[in-house]
């Protein structure tokens, strides 16, 4: 069992609300952030639809670098700071992000033409966290990390090992990306994206749609917590199965593997779990593989509890989605709320579990359950304990 770590305030930017309170108020109110995407041409493509922060929140000060991914994490950043203390030495202040594609929108422009050393250091993965770090004035340990749409949740685990080990005294965790022409150019050419909405667990779903965002959290370990945090990160596990570069597992041993391991990392029982945040992506293959997963690992209490996809109504943020979905799962608690499944109209018989359809539930969950799952095989799980308002 591992030691607990704090999670004492969080940050975000997302299609549905520019802070955290907008975000919250969006999820419980069954928010659309989905809408045709305006800042780069998508005619030639299949589908030009997505989660598009339309606009962002002007900076704090000056930023570091150039580049939507930088101004993402600043956004979420300047939410954060406005809600907890970054005060502490800058050699014991951590930084570590999760993204699915770093600074892919950079490299877009400088294989367009724009070839400037700086335009190509701005599309290296770790560009943006370095540059997060600056903006933060953090010269504690700065980590990217990159496993897929699970990438948010391996970030949260990393920055807990971080605290665990002694190598920081506050680290900010999250993870972001952006909508820009090379992601939307290569989901349309897997055919992943579909032209409805998104439907997680409801018999019609035919795919996904993208989003961008950027969440952040400050995580401390559970002694040096101020009062009012939002809640505790108490397990975590990462697993790679490798099975297909982008169909998971039809048997879904990966996910439950990491599921399993955060749980008992966190010493949680599969009977105390209140709550599940499912990845949720309104795939074919996704859904029904989770849902026989859930089963697996929890047991009889999968039927007991509910359980949600938020990304019908903001789409799959990538690097940010895990992150989110963690928060959520802590306001939910703060709040005594679980937001709905957007897009679950008509139950499929396969995925036959509590998904809260329709509208927001009153519930507050004191231990949820998130699960993440990428391309190649990446997995993770987060256990979380919330804490009531």
């Amino acid at each position: 069992m591992a030691e607990p770590v704090a999670v004492v305030a969080a940050g975000v930017v997302t299609p549905i609300g520019a802070d955290l309170d907008a975000f919250w108020a969006g999820l419980v109110g069954g928010a659309e952030g989905i809408a045709p995407i305006e800042r780069f041409p998508v005619s030639d493509l299949r589908v030009g639809r997505g989660g598009e922060i339309k606009r962002l929140p002007p900076p704090a000060r000056r930023l570091p670098a150039r580049g939507r991914a930088v101004a993402l994490l600043a956004a979420a950043a300047d939410d954060l700071a406005r809600r907890a203390s970054l005060d502490v030495r800058p050699e014991r202040l951590g930084v570590v992000v999760g993204t699915a594609l770093g600074g892919v929108e950079e490299l877009e422009r400088a294989l367009a033409g724009d070839r400037r050393p700086r335009r190509v250091a701005d599309a290296l993965y770790a560009s943006p966290a370095r540059a997060l770090a600056r903006y933060l004035g953090a010269r504690g340990p700065v980590l990217t990390v990159s496993t897929a749409c699970a990438s948010g949740a391996t970030a949260l685990g990393l920055a807990a090992d971080l605290l665990r080990a002694g190598r920081a005294d506050l680290v900010v965790a999250g993870g972001y990306d952006t909508l820009c022409r090379f992601v939307m150019r290569g989901f349309d050419a897997l055919r992943a994206l579909t032209r409805d909405r998104v439907r997680p667990f409801d018999r019609r779903r035919s795919g996904l749609l993208l989003g961008e965002g950027a969440a952040l959290v400050l995580l401390a370990r559970a002694a040096d917590a101020p009062r009012g945090a939002l809640g505790r990160l108490l397990g975590h596990a990462s697993t790679s199965d490798g099975v297909h570069l982008t169909a998971p597992d039809p048997e879904g041993r990966g996910l439950e593997a990491a599921a399993r391991l955060a749980l008992a990392e966190a010493g949680v029982a599969p009977a105390d779990v209140d709550f599940v945040s499912a990845h949720g992506t309104g795939t074919a293959l996704n859904d029904p593989i989770e849902t026989a997963v859930l089963k697996r690992v929890l047991g009889r209490r999968a039927r007991e509890i509910p359980v949600n996809s938020i990304k019908g109504g903001l789409g799959h943020t990538m690097g940010a989605a895990a992150t989110l979905e963690a928060i959520m799962c802590l306001l939910a608690a703060r709040h005594g709320v679980v937001p709905p499944t957007l897009g679950l109209e008509e139950p499929d018989p396969a995925c036959d579990l509590d998904y809260v359809p329709g509208r927001a539930r009153a519930a507050r969950p004191r231990v949820s359950l998130s699960t993440s799952a990428g391309f190649g095989g990446c997995n993770a799980a987060l256990v979380l304990e919330g804490v009531a308002a």
